[in-house]
């Protein structure tokens, strides 16, 4: 997997944006990044470069939007990644929460209650409500 270095700075800004800090990791995806050569570059470069730095919609929005397929497909560890960083990109409590029970209808009570579970956890780690 080749990403240019454009991708992958443009990648960086992203990251820093969402996370509060300069990192390229996130601590749900480290094993898997650990385990197969270039992937973090092709997440970096391709995922948060590419398609997150694309001008169509801000990253606040793009958020959102990632935190309810996240929690849809159940993909908890994801989910707690992204409450954080949804509440770093100006997101409140409130509306982290009315995503999860928007995708009731769309996804399931129990996916959207999970959520809804894991994002109380964050906030209380925050010192957020």
């Amino acid at each position: 997997m080749h990403i240019s270095e454009e991708s992958k700075e443009a990648g960086r800004r992203v990251r820093t944006a969402i996370s509060g800090a300069p990192t390229t990791r996130s601590s749900s995806n480290a094993a898997a990044f650990d385990l197969v050569p270039g992937l973090e570059d092709y997440v970096l470069g391709s995922v948060f470069g590419d398609l997150w730095g694309r001008e169509q919609l801000d990253v606040k929005t793009r958020c959102g939007l990632t935190l309810a397929m996240l929690a849809v497909l159940g993909n908890d560890p994801q989910v707690r990644t992204y409450v954080g960083y949804a509440l770093n990109v100006g997101w409140t409590p409130e509306e982290i929460a009315e995503i999860f029970v928007h995708s009731i209808p769309y996804g399931g009570l129990p996916p959207a209650v999970n959520a809804l579970r894991i994002a109380t956890e964050v906030f209380k780690e925050r010192g957020v409500s």
